[in-house]
């Protein structure tokens, strides 16, 4: 009878090519998955959450700037990766309890046990897709759709002189505005300068993205207050909003503030609305 047991575990891969410093072998974390006789190995991302803990791991490096360089790309000598985890040294060794528990929380929601169809293949594209920050995600999936918008509505404007206002503020934000901003950069400002512009254009927008933008800003409003409650830093958490975080707390968090703010039934359009582009963007890209 198979194991019903989810292990995940780091190591130092020595297969892949180490880096030497001080006549010493650095190699990177990976991780060991073994999930009902099932295994696979995925490289750590240890280094990517390492970059907002970068004053914090200096007790280790001691100043030596290639061996900075060596840690923050998450290659580590035996030794060293023995002493961390050993002597829990911070904060390298709760960042890796936390990667280890996101993984597991990650496998789990897949129902291992019950699931005929679970498979670790292609497991590093599942882990990348539930870490992924989501008010990015959220941000750049309205921008392109509002972006396309301007577009649709120039072309049915440009020879219209009826539409003529239109056609000028469209041609105006397609041409002029700084679309490398974030969205609800773009959309805070331009309300605060030239609101009724703003306004026609919403009269023109597809009534799917009206919502969606709605619901973002209104989602943006909480930003602050979930990273304040969710404030993982100090604790040598992975410091981020991810999707997992999405499925296993913002979701409902986000329909209680929503639900006071604007009604049950508001609520709900607009909690559907952001987890429906979580799923077209993330969920449904993790699982081709």
């Amino acid at each position: 009878m198979p194991n019903k047991k989810i292990t995940v575990k780091h190591y130092l891969n020595k297969r892949a090519k180490p880096r030497f410093y001080l006549q010493e072998e650095y190699y990177p974390v990976y991780i060991q998955l073994i999930v009902d006789a099932k295994k696979a190995q995925i490289k750590s991302r240890i280094n990517q959450y390492l970059e907002l803990y970068q004053s914090e791991i200096k007790p280790i490096h001691r100043d030596e700037v290639q061996l900075k360089k060596l840690i923050l790309s998450g290659f580590f000598t035996d030794g060293l990766f023995e002493r961390i985890l050993h002597d829990k040294i911070y904060p390298v060794s709760p960042l890796l309890n936390d990667e280890i528990s996101v993984i597991t929380k990650i496998i789990e929601l897949q129902h291992p046990f019950e699931n005929e169809n679970f498979s670790l293949n292609n497991f590093s594209s599942d882990y990348e897709k539930h870490v992924t920050e989501i008010t990015d995600i959220l941000d750049k999936s309205i921008k392109e759709s509002y972006r396309i918008n301007l577009n649709r509505i120039f072309l049915e404007s440009i020879d219209k002189e009826e539409e003529k206002r239109i056609f000028t503020v469209v041609n105006f934000f397609i041409h002029y505005i700084n679309w490398d901003n974030t969205f609800s950069n773009f959309y805070e400002i331009t309300y605060e300068v030239i609101p009724s512009e703003l306004k026609l254009v919403e009269n023109y927008l597809d009534k799917d993205l009206l919502v969606s933008i709605k619901a973002y800003l209104a989602y943006h409003s909480k930003v602050n207050i979930l990273k304040r409650y969710m404030d993982k830093q100090e604790q040598g958490k992975i410091s981020t909003l991810s999707y997992l975080d999405w499925i296993t707390y913002i979701k409902e968090f986000i329909a209680r503030e929503f639900t006071k703010l604007l009604g049950g039934k508001k609520a709900n359009e607009y909690v559907a609305c952001l987890d429906s582009i979580l799923d077209r963007k993330i969920r449904k890209t993790s699982h081709p």
